[in-house]
């Protein structure tokens, strides 16, 4: 069987729309037929070379389908599903899993990111490999996935919406709900406005923070987070944000501050901005080799950091709750699409993700 997929070679190049051939499928294996999928800066990583990655590689990871086949050893999800693909794998049986941490599971974190879980993969081209991005590659018309990765949504939530909760919703969301674990009444301080930075505003509202500091350079997007719960903004374009934040708490700095960039001077922003007893949680995955470096007294009078990998999300957990928040009206999820596209039209669609002009851009890939 062949299928359409987008495919990354080298950095910063158009990527190919070309046929694959889907390999022979292993026990635990559910291939997807690929409807939409979402555009995440970790796509753009990719696309800007910013790491030593499996090439070629097919690119995306926020996908959402219907399931087409399932191994015999699948559990969980069946021919006919509408799924949501998860960006990480989990064994359920590890320590990590075990203890509700499946974006740690011990068994899949040890396979480089093209690779599946068992060492091989699952798409060829004229013989030659071609990596899933994450596993998932969901710029494709189809996908073949570990069965823990699928996880069915709701038959009354659009696929088009779904698909965005297979990566940056759970990050964002559980970046303040399952890592920070933010108190009520408290600070918040989010650095990034993007769709993963918008998400962690949302969390932290959850979670009753009083105060949410939404900081970034473009105007449009400070507007967009005060839609989604940010009480201040500041423009770092105008304003020194670290000033910004100890003027509004006059000195005491923020309890939480989340940096949602990946950059070094944001994270060290991060730190800065938060109090004896704060917490800076780094959200935004930086480069390799990115140096940090703080003052270990600070460490030591009380302010913490912590990092936190796809918002410490277990999307057999954590993907249901999100839709049952969606569908009350308590999590906004169609706010966050800036438009859709044709998968012909994915590079275009990078670029301006690149250029911030963008949220989410959705591809159209297949019917529902």
């Amino acid at each position: 069987m062949r299928t359409r997929a987008a495919v990354y070679r080298e950095p910063n190049v158009p990527l190919d729309i070309v046929e694959v051939d889907i390999c022979k499928l292993a026990a635990q294996d559910v291939l997807v037929r690929i409807t939409h999928s979402g555009i995440c800066h970790s796509d753009l990583h990719v696309y800007h070379g910013n790491r030593e990655w499996e090439t070629p590689m097919i690119l995306g990871h926020e996908g959402a389908g219907v399931v087409e086949h399932v191994g015999e050893g699948v559990a969980g999800v069946r021919p006919g599903d509408r799924v949501v693909l998860s960006l990480v794998a989990s064994c359920g049986r590890c320590r990590s899993c075990a203890s509700g941490f499946a974006n740690r599971c011990s068994a899949y974190m040890g396979y480089p990111i093209g690779t599946y879980y068992d060492g091989g993969h699952r798409f060829e081209r004229d013989g030659e490999v071609h990596h899933s991005f994450c596993t998932v590659g969901s710029f494709a018309e189809h996908a073949v996935v570990h069965y823990s990765k699928a996880v069915v949504v709701p038959d009354d939530v659009g696929l088009d919406v779904a698909c965005l909760v297979g990566c940056g919703v759970p990050t964002g969301v559980g970046s303040a709900v399952n890592t920070a674990q933010v108190r009520r009444g408290s600070t918040c301080v989010v650095y990034g406005c993007g769709g993963v930075g918008l998400n962690v505003i949302q969390g932290c509202r959850l979670m009753g923070a009083a105060e949410i500091v939404a900081v970034d350079l473009l105007a449009d997007k400070l507007t967009l987070a005060e839609r989604f719960g940010a009480t201040h903004t500041v423009n770092a374009t105008d304003h020194d944000p670290v000033a910004a934040v100890m003027e509004m708490t006059r000195g005491r700095g923020a309890d939480y501050a989340f940096e949602v960039i990946g950059s070094g001077a944001t994270y060290m922003n991060a730190w800065h901005s938060i109090g004896m007893g704060g917490l800076a949680v780094m959200v935004g995955g930086p480069p390799a080799g990115t140096p940090f470096h703080i003052d270990a007294t600070e460490i030591y009078f009380g302010k913490a950091l912590t990092g936190s990998m796809y918002g410490n999300s277990s999307p057999a957990r954590d993907f249901p709750w999100i839709f049952d928040l969606y569908r009350s009206g308590e999590l906004l999820l169609d706010e966050l699409i800036t438009q859709h596209r044709p998968l012909e039209e994915v590079t275009a669609a990078l670029d301006e993700l690149d250029t911030g002009g963008v949220v989410r851009t959705v591809l159209d890939i297949g019917p529902e």
